[in-house]
């Protein structure tokens, strides 16, 4: 198995809500490995990436390597790839040139990690060794396992929060405007500095300011949108389009998919097909939306969906990946 020295963290210099859910892995993982978590503060960060830039060797470096998730994948090195790291990359999303580039950038890594299924086969496709380069999926942290004998109080029919592709959006605003009875919540002004979502009148309905207000509020909704990026006029992806955390969070809160996703390695590997299609005209989004609004969602099903999706289950995986490096 992978033997690892410690998880090294970024969570003293990044403090962007999208790092939370790192941490959280890097917790669990911490805990279920019995590994330290090292967080460098920003001077420490600087001298490690120097270091790496120029291919510095230190000799009190820990024989086993350190785990490190990367939150975006580099042609170059730029300080995230050392020796005796194992980074985990959570977006890939380089031009088919630069395969080449990154792989020379993180030769020196005894493994390198790579959250996506599609991504990881156009890295083998194209030249990645399969001993060393790894396919090892994001996760749900277990504190969000979601329990189908607790019952969500389900007030709100839709939440139109965070990225939405112009597409599923149009067909969700006019899917509402054709069902005046529906509640729904958008995001609104702030209320003393926090974000809070608003019901159609301009009512305050809640605050989503922190991580767990966010999933406090999906716990109260019955339907949830969700595009993989690259979808239509999302994020740019160079072609990739990965199933993110946020598809399990809301699963976890009990939440119907409302989805449009393409047919790729990683969404198959997520098994999306078998929760719900992939929509492609608002009359399969009408049909979609009045379908689960009319029947509750079969939690029990869920949770054995999402079993082995938690960070638990996919650290066993790690623990299983390759023998011990050396």
């Amino acid at each position: 198995m992978i033997q690892l020295s410690r998880i090294l963290s970024r969570r003293r210099v990044k403090h962007r809500l999208s790092w939370h859910i790192v941490f959280e892995w890097e917790d669990e993982i911490a805990r279920a490995l019995d590994l330290p978590v090292r967080a460098p503060r920003r001077p420490g960060w600087w001298m490690r990436s120097l270091a790496r830039r120029v291919g510095a060797r230190c000799p009190r470096t820990p024989q086993a390597p350190m785990l490190e998730f990367v939150m975006i994948a580099t042609d170059t090195n730029r300080g995230r790839y050392g020796h005796r790291s194992v980074p985990w990359i959570i977006d890939y999303f380089l031009p088919d040139e630069s395969v080449t580039s990154f792989l020379e950038a993180t030769s020196a890594c005894p493994y390198v990690l790579i959250s996506s299924r599609e991504a990881y086969e156009h890295i083998i496709k194209n030249g990645g060794d399969a001993v060393r380069y790894l396919h090892l999926p994001l996760s749900l942290p277990d504190r969000y396992r979601l329990d189908p004998s607790v019952k969500m109080d389900k007030d709100i029919d839709l939440a139109l929060v965070g990225r939405q592709t112009s597409v599923l959006l149009g067909y969700a605003r006019r899917y509402v405007a054709s069902r005046p009875g529906l509640r729904v919540v958008v995001k609104g002004e702030k209320r003393n500095g926090h974000s809070w979502v608003y019901d159609l009148d301009g009512k305050p309905v809640a605050d989503i300011d922190s991580r767990e207000d966010y999933l406090a509020l999906m716990r109260r909704c019955r339907l949830f949108l969700y595009s993989t990026p690259g979808m239509d006029d999302g994020k740019p992806t160079e072609g990739f389009s990965q199933v993110t955390p946020r598809f399990l969070e809301a699963l976890a809160c009990g939440c119907r998919p409302l989805m449009r996703y393409p047919d790729n390695p990683d969404t198959r590997h997520y098994e999306l097909a078998s929760l719900a299609p992939s929509i492609e005209t608002y009359e399969q989004f009408e049909a979609e939306a009045d379908r689960a609004l009319s029947t509750p969602a079969d939690l029990k099903a869920i949770a054995s969906y999402l079993e082995p999706r938690y960070t638990s289950s996919v650290v066993k995986t790690l623990l299983e990946k390759q023998p011990e490096i050396k």
